[in-house]
């Protein structure tokens, strides 16, 4: 399913952005409440970040690259935080943006 027009795309993408915003907010308000394992915030922002790309995905509206690697790597760091693992979160994320920004333009399609 894509959206047809311009403006309702942006409307679209505006409204997850907002509800993805919210749900940080809540997320983040609920755990300063609560005992809670290191590392759940974390994997709670890699949820929401992933989510909302993905539901963007799925309603035709361009997720941005970014945002997937970062919840990616929040997720992976999170988890293996409440795991008892040391995951190196920045080296990992600064590597995959290296790695994202060199194959879009090794594979670049169609463009000289």
């Amino acid at each position: 399913m894509t959206l047809a027009t311009k403006p309702a795309a942006q409307e679209v993408e505006r409204r997850l952005d907002a509800i993805g915003w919210g749900l940080l907010f809540l997320l983040t308000g609920v755990l300063l409440l609560a005992v809670v394992p290191e590392g759940t915030w974390l994997a709670g922002v890699g949820i929401i970040l992933l989510g909302v790309s993905a539901a963007k995905t799925m309603l035709g509206v361009k997720a941005s690259w970014f945002i997937v690697l970062l919840g990616a790597v929040a997720l992976v760091t999170g988890i293996g935080e409440m795991a008892g693992v040391d995951v190196p979160g920045l080296p990992l994320l600064l590597i995959l943006c290296g790695v994202v920004l060199i194959g879009a333009q090794v594979f670049r399609r169609g463009q000289a």
